[in-house]
């Protein structure tokens, strides 16, 4: 038997998605963001200066001045197909005579591989080991120029500088006499973990603190922007049918509860398609990118200023489908919460007021879930997970970085859905009891005790029912 109080939710979510819709500018702005997400990683590598590898070289001479004190093999060059025919020249001369033999020379390229001054002062001073392998790592620069006139371009020019780095790698192997696996050896480093004895005897493995602090706030950021485009969507139209003065005519076929629930499933639908097409606007951003050449530059900044160690990180086939159920749970318990303040909105002033209280919620757990991961405390990252305004925030990526257990986890998820199933349902016995008010905003004490008086003189009512259905 269909509950008669959800009858008709059905008809308002399909007139409030058509006439969504029908507003011009909310295709348009779709359409330029859209736009903007398949411009952007294309954009990314224009700006950059990173561009695709060349095929072929118009790149006939090199020369180079080398600095650093150790040979670089001119054989390890040409020993790349497209440079096999290129002369490589060593000089002693200065930029103003390179920048001559460049300018004057069409296919020509002047290379200058020096040793970082900062870099000789870092492993002067073995205080700090850490900073000192980081160093190890740029210990060199190596620059190629080329002229504005000539036949050689950007990319060309890129090309030859990457094949110079694995000619100067290779040259340092061999100096050393050492393998390429004996030099990758040497460089690696050990994760740093400590676990408690029931954690080491299961084989449980955490993140490190970098790890969990850069999963937490990208997930936060994320939350962020979904719960608060929800709050502003549900808040005006929730309060929109009051203003238009439009409630009368629509209570006459459709009951309060479906007006609500067809509103909240409506905004969902307007939330999640948006982030699709974005989303979609980036895939096909990154196959553009890909035939670019991709982003394989960006990496090794990456590791070098964001300590992330993806390894650590529990990703397995179910995963996806956990994060689109937390996000879910997390879009209704703060749809239900600014369901409650939009309903006791009777203008548009009444907004700001009347969100204040779903936005400080909102920004409670969201701060709680950006530095709870610094304290890298169990009792904090226990907590954190179950209290429900930050749970949702905290308890996905604790789970992923193996803070918590799956049953914790698990009672994370029932704790959050009691919740958003409580704030809906109270937010439909707001809406019941506010559709038809005209006034200031209501204080929370002032919308407790109005619901007591309504499931009061719901009790009285059914109690007289029942009294008739005797007689």
């Amino acid at each position: 038997m269909k509950n008669p109080e959800l009858r008709g939710i059905g008809t308002v979510f399909r007139y409030t998605v058509q006439q969504h819709y029908k507003t011009p500018s909310i295709i348009i702005f779709l359409v330029i963001l859209f736009l903007l997400a398949v411009c952007s990683m294309p954009a990314i590598l224009l700006f950059s200066g990173h561009e695709q590898e060349v095929t072929e070289t118009q790149i006939h001479t090199l020369y180079l001045r080398n600095e650093s004190g150790f040979p670089l093999n001119a054989a390890a060059v040409q020993a790349d197909a497209r440079y096999a025919a290129l002369t490589v020249v060593e000089t002693d001369e200065d930029d103003d005579a390179l920048s001559e033999r460049v300018l004057k020379e069409k296919n020509a390229a002047a290379a200058v591989l020096a040793v970082r001054e900062d870099a000789v002062e870092l492993f002067r001073s073995a205080a700090d080991q850490k900073k000192a392998s980081k160093g190890a790592k740029d210990q060199f620069t190596l620059r190629t120029v080329y002229g504005e006139n000539g036949e050689v371009t950007s990319a060309d020019a890129e090309t030859l500088n990457h094949v110079l780095e694995g000619a100067l790698h290779q040259s340092l192997l061999d100096s050393l006499a050492i393998t390429e696996e004996q030099a990758v050896t040497v460089q690696s480093s050990a994760v740093s973990q400590v676990a408690k004895l029931s954690e080491f005897k299961s084989g449980t493995e955490e993140s490190s603190t970098d790890t969990h602090v850069f999963l937490n706030m990208g997930y936060c950021y994320l939350l962020v922007i979904i719960c608060a485009m929800s709050i502003a969507h549900v808040n005006q139209t929730c309060m929109e049918e009051k203003v238009s003065k439009l409630v009368e005519s629509l209570l006459v076929s459709v009951s309060p509860t479906a007006l609500l629930a067809g509103k909240l499933l409506a905004v969902a639908l307007f939330i999640f398609a948006g982030f699709g097409i974005v989303g979609l606007g980036f895939f096909i951003s990154y196959l553009i990118a890909g035939k670019m050449g991709g982003f394989s530059f960006l990496v090794p900044t990456l590791e070098r200023f964001l300590q992330f160690n993806i390894s650590s990180i529990r990703i397995s086939g179910g995963t996806l489908l956990l994060l689109i159920l937390c996000i879910v749970i997390a879009f209704a318990m703060y749809a239900g919460l600014s369901g409650i303040s939009g309903s006791c909105c009777s203008k548009t002033e009444d907004l700001q007021s009347a969100s204040f209280l779903t936005m400080f919620f909102l920004m409670a757990g969201y701060l709680g879930g950006a530095f709870a991961p610094m304290f890298e405390n169990d009792a904090v990252n226990l907590f954190c997970s179950l209290f429900p305004v930050t749970s949702v925030f905290t308890a996905f990526p604790n789970y992923l970085c193996g803070k918590i257990g799956l049953p914790v986890l698990l009672l994370a998820l029932v704790i959050q859905a009691a919740t958003a199933v409580l704030l809906v349902r109270t937010a439909g016995r707001v809406y019941k009891m506010m559709l038809l008010y005209r006034g200031s905003v209501p204080k929370p004490k002032q919308i407790v005790r109005m619901l007591k008086e309504e499931r009061a003189a719901a009790k009285a009512a059914a109690g007289k029912e029942a009294q008739h259905g005797k007689e």
